[in-house]
């Protein structure tokens, strides 16, 4: 078992992000899946939508409920489509039909953002730069992503 010397928590890490970074969070999620909506996606806007995916799952993960964690499966399969049609010069585009999913994690997403202390989300974005480097195809358990032929 490994011993972790960790520092003590500051209060600024004790409290929950500023309201003001909160809402700059939430902005660029909403605008980023406003922009896919709208037709006028891109590699960036995606990389958006799935960083909110997987920061919300990270944040939650302690007490992510089973349908909780079918919604984030859910989600990802969605965007998952979407980077395989693009990938077949298809555009970047998410159908009206699928929105609700990732609406869902949006709202949960600024639901718990600006509620969880700082430190939380520190570790939830280093993490998230963990799993970004290690080559996996998903942090959810139980993911339904399939590997690409080719990458974007």
């Amino acid at each position: 078992m490994k011993n972790k010397t960790r520092m003590p928590r500051t209060k600024e890490m004790l409290l929950p992000l500023p309201g003001s970074n909160v809402r700059s969070i939430s902005l660029e999620n909403h605008l980023a899946l406003a922009t896919m909506r709208s037709g006028h996606g891109t590699t960036e806007t995606m990389v958006a939508l799935l960083r909110v995916l997987y920061m919300t799952y990270y944040l939650l993960e302690r007490d992510c409920t089973e349908a909780e964690l079918a919604d984030f499966r859910q989600a990802e399969v969605t965007l998952d489509r979407c980077i395989r049609a693009a990938s077949e010069k298809r555009g970047w585009h998410l159908p009206e039909e699928v929105l609700p999913a990732i609406e869902q994690v949006l709202r949960r997403s600024d639901e718990i953002v600006g509620s969880v202390p700082k430190y939380r989300y520190v570790e939830a974005w280093e993490r998230l730069e963990r799993f970004v480097r290690s080559g996996r195809l998903s942090p959810l358990p139980g993911s339904g992503m399939m590997p690409r032929q080719a990458a974007l």
